[in-house]
């Protein structure tokens, strides 16, 4: 079943109380003992925090499992989710999730959707938004941001003196460095350098450079202590998590070439065969980037539902199944006071 890109727009009148139905998804990425971590500053949540959250979660809200709403959208009846209805999802398959945050659920008896990168799983090798996170956390914690961004400055440079064509560095800054609600200017101007502003060999240079300077720790052994493997995940699968797609090399998906993007996808498939149902899947767009040929890829490759970032709470029948908003843990109680 498929819902082009305008359904919810113009195609389809639900019942007004099912159109309404609406879920709390809370996206989640690092959870862990922070205070005591090697690398306190990066932007996670606390163990403790998850803690407190999941107390009031289980107090105000009724979580449900990826299935059942996969079940509802095939059946185009939303009546069995109830109020108050919550889904935890957990982004890019850190080991926190297997360490921490399942023997948590298993705990409060609650499942939760995982989306982990096919390439940090399958070949142990840190994805560049990985090594963004670790070098911004550590040049924080040393106080060296105004550095690392004469260091990003001085690499373009380089790239501008051996012939590349680079806008120049303050028009860059002024144009990407745009603080939000979590972030500096600085730290968003990094970010958005190395993830998507350059082309893709020179700003994977630049974060393997920057890794090496700030976090001094070889990356495969960095990789293989980051992230889950798959033993790791089945064991968790067979514990009644669920399991999703996240790409294979955490690309924005809507901006590479189309046949770029479908191998992406394509690979991650391939991969968790057998962890994932290929004729039902869900979809976590990496940096919540997507297109129109994105979902229609997805679609025909079995896709059934996709979650975003949009910060906001989930509208049943009226916000399109492929790219469902999600709450940010921050936003939560006790962080946060939304929803």
């Amino acid at each position: 079943m498929y819902y082009n890109i305008m359904w919810f727009n113009d195609a389809v009148e639900l019942d007004k109380e099912l159109a309404m139905k609406k879920v709390h998804i809370i996206m989640y990425h690092y959870v862990r003992d922070l205070v005591h971590s090697r690398y306190p500053e990066i932007r996670g949540l606390d163990q403790s925090l998850f803690i407190q959250q999941m107390d009031h979660i289980m107090k105000h809200y009724r979580v449900i499992t990826m299935e059942s709403l996969l079940e509802a959208y095939s059946k185009e009846d939303f009546s069995g989710i109830p109020d108050n209805a919550l889904l935890l999802t957990f982004d890019d398959g850190y080991v926190d999730h297997y360490t921490v945050v399942y023997p948590i659920l298993k705990k409060y008896g609650v499942q939760g959707s995982f989306f982990p990168n096919a390439m940090a799983v399958k070949e142990h090798k840190l994805l560049t938004v990985n090594r963004i996170h670790f070098i911004l956390a550590e040049a924080e914690r040393k106080g060296k941001m105004r550095e690392l961004v004469s260091d990003c400055f001085c690499s373009m440079d380089k790239y501008r003196m051996a012939g590349a064509d680079i806008e120049e560095n303050q028009k860059i800054y002024d144009r990407i460095g745009v603080p939000n609600r979590w972030d500096s200017g600085e730290v968003i101007f990094v970010k958005r350098l190395l993830q998507n502003e350059l082309p893709e060999e020179m700003r994977n240079e630049m974060a393997k450079e920057f890794f090496a300077k700030y976090v001094g720790v070889e990356e495969d052994v960095f990789a293989r202590e980051l992230y889950m493997n798959m033993d790791q995940i089945r064991c968790m699968k067979q514990g009644g998590m669920f399991f999703g797609i996240h790409g294979y090399d955490h690309y924005w998906l809507g901006k590479l070439p189309v046949e770029q993007m479908q191998k992406d996808v394509e690979k991650a498939l391939t991969y968790f065969d057998g962890i994932i149902d290929r004729d039902s899947w869900v979809m976590n767009y990496p940096y919540g980037n997507y297109s129109d040929d994105v979902i229609e890829y997805i679609r025909q490759a079995g896709c059934r539902l996709g979650v975003s970032v949009e910060a906001r709470v989930a509208e049943l029948g009226k916000d399109h199944p492929y790219t469902l908003p999600r709450l940010d843990t921050n936003d939560i109680y006790p962080k946060g006071d939304k929803g």
